[in-house]
């Protein structure tokens, strides 16, 4: 296989062949034969696989997993004892089935997950937000079926789904339950390829077809023993397993012994579990010892138990993943081998702890480790040829071994405490004076020795078969762990102080010169440098590449063709194998530069990714044996890496969401779980994505399924739309942001997985909306408050124009009206004026008048008197005896005087007179008081004047007693009460 490897490694074999005459059709025999082999993935059988645990602390749940299965999406889900666990490569998860019973069985169908467990069946199944959700079928059992005990399988089978408990088998088509009863009791089904068996207790061996059992073998086994695993087999055959007896190959119905190395194993340590592997071997779970894998032949290829790095050594299930890696279910906890890998070790289980050398010597693979030499023989290691092999320490090694090198076919090895040969299983101490780094053969013949020390060079020189201890060398005491000759010049490589170059005497005494270089003459200034043989030619390498020395130029120059090989980087370690490849170290990692058919080379490096973290930094190591066997040192053990390993491809790998959080301050939350890029761009494009602005924090929590190296994936993220630059490479696997502004975004991912290198972005969409006042329908509100904001303005600043022209109108028309108010006012005090003038002049007028009637008044007084007097003067004249004439005459002169007093023009003169000055007192008088007589009213306007009783008598012509009378009669009148003033009211009138 080897050999078949490096020759189709190479194009140019090819082509040879090809041209071959009569050559082409064994070719073509060649190619088929190399396809049909490259095609099946095998099982180291050198060590261990490595293997990662889970206890029940990491994947929090009961410590026993009873089935196991792995989903289209490359999770896996584990039937534990407290329900359904998930593992997603990152992340695990527990799932309860209603009555919290224990899941004993597990199948995947698309994305549903069926689950069997005590008197309950159903299934997951995925949500609208992704979110698992529980679905019982147990309503599909009618009552009187339904104490079935424990579902312990499920099967997927062209009738439908397969339940089988010890009661009943039941198929579930997707509408209704239909079930198979046994005769007796059921004991467990299996399915062999394509075909379902079960057994029953009273019958043998069943097949089911359809929903029939057919009768497939009526062995007393299948009766009386419990079967814990069918598998298949070539040739339509079929391998039974049963608890305590061991396996048995059944054909054509009958059951033979399989006799094999394995099958002795199994029957000892009870056989519980089975699983035919995809490459066609066996792998076996026992209760008492683990694991085996082993071939058709019963030749075993691995066993792994609890000593060998299991967790439990009971294996209660097993399932293959589809990277061809097997998942145990142990009574407590699980397990992951890593058994489709080109890397195996031998660790602790071997008695090898932190390894610093190895090599391959007469037969024996030596391990220097620290804490000693230890030893096996090779051919011993084959896990084919024997089981159980352990590493020896070699007596006297105790301690920490630095290197191992085979000089004239002997082994030295350098060593804390000396030097040692080592012959077989026997060490001889060469030198007892500690630190022995490291042996050079100083000349051809290797009669001498040079060696660096913790403190220098020390000499060995050659004694029979043996060297002995020569001397140290004088002058040089800097510890010397990696060194080169150049003639009579060794360079010798100080981790913390630079590069020496120590002039040897040729009796090799002492060192004539020492000189040291550190940031000079082209050296940078970064330590670590190293030194190297290279085809004959010393080279430094540094952090600026690789050098070379110019003793002319007494300077260190670039060495193109190892930077052209390289790269300008700095090389910790190189070696050479026999196909001219390089095993390098780079900064802990190791690659592989791989010689090509034109001289260039191919820098292998993605197959020792998942084992760079067990690398022992500045201590590297490796030994290149063959093609076949390539042993490297690390921190866990010794590794061993076949090149020619054809390994299963990994299918295609998704990155899933398995949680999209976005919370807000009030504790209100949207969430979405297990999304795919394209589903959740398709929720995107429905428009499902979008939150309110409210809820704009995100929590992201992702996962790959990658399992190997304990799901140690790499990833790398950033949120298009937020951030431009991606995150460094982590192990994390959450994010947060928060106070997102709204908008559109994309969160982006990559994933690097150990042993490739990822390129493809996965995109998960999701758009923050905005608040509603930063929103369309508010813009178009803003805009529309805006138009009428800007309306308004324009009909406010109309009005405020209009209400301005008003006021200025009313402004003016006040001012106007204030004008005229003034014009008016002045008018008003001009007419005020005037009407006071022309009241003064009526004042002066009634005055005058009231003097006029007041003098008029005591005028007719006065001539009323003397008319009066004359009256009386001439009454009593007439009295006497006067002649008739006399008589005549003087009663003429009194009718006269009568005549007089009694003008009624004078009356009626004065009437007008008093109304003008009284302002029409008469008048208003008679009319509220109608009914006095002109006589009265003339009274009244005496009394008016306030004329006393004796000078108002006259003037009416009649005496003061009827003045009284009149006034007496007038009062009544007036309706006057007795204590009212008929003066004074006569006066207010």
């Amino acid at each position: 296989m080897s050999a078949c490897k490096n020759f189709f490694d190479r194009p140019a074999g090819l082509l040879k062949l090809l041209r071959r005459p009569g050559k082409t059709k064994w070719f073509f025999l060649l190619l088929s034969t190399f396809l049909v082999v490259a095609s099946q993935a095998q099982v180291k059988h050198l060590g261990l696989p490595l293997i990662n645990n889970f206890p029940r602390t990491v994947y929090n749940a009961s410590t026993q997993n009873w089935a196991i299965t792995q989903a289209d999406n490359g999770f896996m889900y584990f039937g534990n004892n407290d329900g359904l666990l998930e593992f997603d490569g990152q992340h695990w998860s527990l799932y309860r089935v209603p009555n919290n019973s224990i899941v004993r069985s597990v199948l995947v169908s698309g994305d549903t997950i069926y689950t069997g467990a005590y008197e309950e069946l159903g299934y997951f199944a995925p949500q609208t937000d992704g979110r698992w959700k529980y679905h019982s079928l147990i309503h599909l059992v009618p009552e009187e079926f339904r104490s079935f005990d424990e579902v312990w399988k499920i099967f997927r089978s062209p009738s439908g789904i397969v339940f089988q408990t010890f009661r009943l088998l039941m198929i579930y088509d997707g509408r209704q339950m239909r079930l198979i009863s046994p005769r007796s009791l059921y004991g467990h089904a299996y399915q062999a390829g394509n075909e379902i068996y079960i057994s029953d207790a009273s019958a043998g061996l069943y097949r089911l077809i359809n929903h029939r059992l057919e009768l497939v073998s009526a062995d007393e086994r299948f009766r009386k023993l419990e079967l814990r695993c069918l598998l298949p087999l070539s040739e339509g055959r079929l391998l039974a397993g049963f608890v305590g007896e061991g396996m048995f190959v059944l054909e054509k119905g009958e059951l033979k012994p399989w006799n094999t190395v394995v099958n002795q194993e199994l029957k000892r340590n009870i056989v519980f579990s089975g699983v035919r592997l995809q490459n066609g071997l066996l792998a076996f779970g026992t209760i008492q010892n683990g694991v085996y894998i082993a071939d058709e032949q019963g030749k075993v290829f691995q066993h792994v138990n609890r000593y060998k790095g299991l967790l439990n050594n009971t294996v209660l299930s097993l399932a293959e993943d589809r990277d061809g890696n097997l998942w145990l279910g142990l009574d407590n906890g699980i397990d992951h081998l890593e058994i489709n890998s080109p890397f195996s070790i031998f660790d602790h289980t071997f008695h090898i702890e932190s390894t610093y050398a190895s090599v391959v010597h007469q037969g024996y693979l030596y391990v220097g480790t620290n804490q000693g030499l230890f030893y096996a023989p090779f051919d011993d290691l084959d896990n084919r040829q024997k089981l159980g092999t352990d590493f020896k320490l070699i007596p006297g090694t105790e301690g920490q071994v630095w290197s191992l090198t085979v000089v004239s076919d002997k082994l030295l090895c350098g060593h804390n405490f000396g030097l040692f040969q080592i012959e077989g299983e026997k060490a001889t101490r060469l030198a007892d004076d500690r630190g022995y780094w490291n042996v050079y053969a100083w000349d051809k013949n290797a009669d001498t020795l040079l060696c660096g020390t913790y403190n220098g060079l020390t000499v060995m020189l050659r004694q029979g078969n043996s060297w002995r201890y020569g001397w140290k060398v004088k002058s040089f005491a800097e510890s010397s762990r990696s060194f080169v000759r150049e003639g009579n010049s060794i360079w010798i490589a100080h981790g913390y102080r630079g590069i020496f170059r120590v002039v040897l005497d040729p009796a090799l005494q002492t060192a004539l010169n020492t000189r040291l270089y550190y940031n000079e003459r082209g050296l940078p200034p970064e330590l670590p440098y190293t030194v190297f043989s290279f085809d004959n030619q010393v080279v430094f390498s540094t952090e600026s590449g690789f050098l070379k020395f110019d003793g002319t130029k007494d300077a260190f120059l670039p060495e193109p063709r190892l930077n052209r090989i390289f790269g300008n980087r700095r090389i910790n370690h190189i070696i050479s194998d026999k196909a001219g490849n390089y095993w390098y170290f780079h900064q802990g990692r190791l690659g592989l530069m791989r010689l090509l058919e034109d001289g260039n080379y191919n820098d292998i490096t993605s197959p020792f990714d998942r084992i760079n973290d067990m690398i022992i930094i500045s201590y590297e190591n490796i030994h290149v044996f063959d093609g076949q066997n390539v042993f490297i040192g690390t921190k866990n053990g010794l590794l061993h890496y076949d090149p020619s390993f054809r390994r299963k491809q990994p299918v295609g790998r998704r990155i899933f969401l398995r949680e999209m959080n976005f919370t807000g301050n009030n504790n209100e939350k949207t969430a979405f779980f297990n999304l795919d890029s394209r589903r959740a761009e398709h929720l995107f494009n429905q428009g499902q994505i979008e939150i309110p602005y409210k809820l704009n924090d995100v929590n992201l929590r992702f996962a790959s399924p990658f399992f190997e190296a304990g799901g140690a994936v790499l990833f790398s993220f950033r949120l298009r739309g937020f951030e431009n630059n991606w995150s460094a490479w982590s192990r994390l696997t959450f994010k947060e942001y928060t106070n997102l502004p709204e908008g559109k975004y994309v969160f982006e991912l990559r994933v690097q997985y150990p042993g490739s290198q990822e390129d493809e972005v996965y995109a998960f969409p999701f758009e923050i909306r905005p608040p509603f006042y930063r929103t369309t329908t508010a813009y178009v509100i803003y805009v529309l408050m805006l138009i009428l904001i800007v309306v308004g303005n324009v009909v406010l600043l109309q009005k405020r124009i209009a209400r301005s022209v008003q006021e200025a109108r009313e402004k003016h028309e006040k001012e106007l009206q204030e004008q005229e108010r003034v014009f008016r006012e002045q008018a008003l005090l001009a007419e005020k004026e005037i009407v006071n003038l022309r009241n003064e002049a009526l004042q002066n007028e009634v005055a005058h008048k009231n003097k006029e009637l007041a003098n008029t008044t005591l005028h007719l007084i006065h001539k009323n008197k003397i008319l009066n007097a004359i009256k009386a003067g001439l009454m009593q004249i007439n009295d006497q005896s006067l002649s008739a004439r006399k008589k005549d005459e003087l009663d003429t002169l009194i009718g006269r005087i009568n005549r007089e007093l009694k003008n009624e023009r004078f009356q009626k003169l004065f009437d007008e007179t008093f109304d003008q000055v009284h302002d029409d007192f008469l008048s208003r008088l008679k009319a509220q008081h109608p009914d006095l007589t002109p006589r009265e009213l003339r009274l009244c306007a005496l009394l008016r004047m306030n004329l006393s009783t004796k000078e108002i008598a006259p003037l009416m012509n009649i005496s003061v007693r009827g003045v009284e009378i009149g006034r007496y009669r007038l009062r009544k009148k007036l309706n006057l009460e007795r204590d009212e003033n008929l003066i004074d009211y006569l006066i207010k009138f």
